[in-house]
């Protein structure tokens, strides 16, 4: 069933307005907005200096602090001491920028946003109110591709906005159907069909539901991967279900307990799986990874939506139908000082010239 996306983002501001967005995602402490641009309505998160301890709201935390993180898991240890040196300039240089005084067009404060037809035409219109609303603050949006906004992005940079490369992703759009006939996704659709555990969208959601949720959440997440991922709390997903913004896909053991889930978002033509996680102390011959990735696909396939994958996990992801896409942040800094502006620079020239060689090498 389609969503009306301007009633959701109005559902999904009103329940941060009241109570606060630690109430949804313990880790993050930001202002959340509604913002008009044409007919779209976007939620809008504003910053004022705070420090920062999740990447969705923060520059600093995403290029810098994240990516320190992931060196532990960089397959050219070669490489490590010298990338960690240029992480470690490029932050003193983002700290002169005071780079967490900033706002957040279109922000939903997940890994993914999903695309919006904005009209290209509006972006000065767009950037004269949004800097004088914020004459001290950055402007950005994230979750740029040019696969899928090229218009508004060339817009964008016509209008003075820097487009800076944020991470690689990985898409499937063209035959969506096609996708599926792919070896390793039939191995996965063998296993999905094999039972050993039920699969279904949940209609109805109990506290226990999205306290189980979160908590197989966090144990993919925040215990395996890294605490600056947002931290969503079971009032989030309880609250995201409840208004029509993410379907929760689950599959449950005989004993019909939850031990794994998939949160799709979907707007439209496009979806993306921004929340998965699965009760990583099962044995992975179990194969839970594969089974939340694949009731993802199989429902974009059948819908036929342009399915966002996200990133990470590359090859897996390019073996069941997916293409590598350089995903951007625009941010707009011409109006604040110089010794704001500079420092993005070097992080241009360095996201440009270090970051995408080595995410197209490496498939990360």
């Amino acid at each position: 069933m389609e969503v009306d996306r301007n009633q959701v983002v109005t559902d999904y501001v009103a329940a941060f307005a009241q109570d606060g967005s630690r109430a949804h995602i313990a880790n993050l402490n930001t202002q959340v907005e509604v913002h008009r641009w044409g007919n779209h309505l976007l939620p809008m998160t504003v910053n004022d200096g705070e420090p920062q301890k999740c990447f969705v709201c923060s520059p600093r935390v995403g290029y810098i602090d994240y990516t320190l993180e992931e060196l532990s898991h960089f397959p050219d240890r070669r490489l490590v001491p010298v990338l960690r040196a240029v992480l470690g300039g490029m932050g003193t240089a983002m700290a002169l920028s005071d780079v967490n005084r900033i706002v957040h067009v279109n922000n939903w404060m997940m890994s993914t946003n999903l695309p919006v037809d904005l009209d290209p035409t509006e972006v000065l219109t767009q950037t004269k109110v949004l800097t004088a609303l914020f004459p001290r603050h950055l402007i950005a949006m994230r979750s740029l591709v040019r696969r899928y906004s090229d218009r508004v992005m060339t817009a964008l940079a016509a209008a003075g906005w820097l487009l800076l490369p944020s991470r690689q992703i990985f898409v499937v759009d063209d035959v969506p159907r096609d996708s599926l006939r792919r070896t390793d996704a039939r191995n996965d659709d063998r296993l999905w069909r094999r039972g050993a555990f039920s699969h279904a969208e949940l209609a109805d959601m109990t506290d226990a539901d999205a306290d189980r949720i979160a908590a197989l959440y966090r144990l993919l997440y925040l215990d395996k991967y890294s605490h600056l991922n947002p931290q969503f709390t079971p009032r989030f997903i309880k609250m995201t279900h409840q208004i029509g913004m993410i379907r929760y896909l689950v599959l449950r053991d005989g004993q019909g307990v939850i031990q794994g889930f998939g949160g799709l978002h979907r707007f439209g033509e496009y979806a993306t799986m921004p929340l998965i996680g699965y009760d990583t102390g099962l044995p992975r011959d179990q194969g839970l990874y594969r089974l939340v990735c694949h009731a993802g696909a199989l429902h974009a396939a059948d819908h036929g939506l342009r399915y966002n994958m996200s990133s990470g996990a590359g090859p897996f992801k390019i073996t069941r139908g997916a293409t590598p896409e350089i995903e951007y942040t625009a941010y707009h800094i011409r109006h604040l000082a110089l010794h704001r502006r500079l420092p993005f620079g070097l992080l241009g020239l360095v996201a440009d010239r270090i970051g995408v060689p080595l995410l197209r090498k490496y498939q990360l």
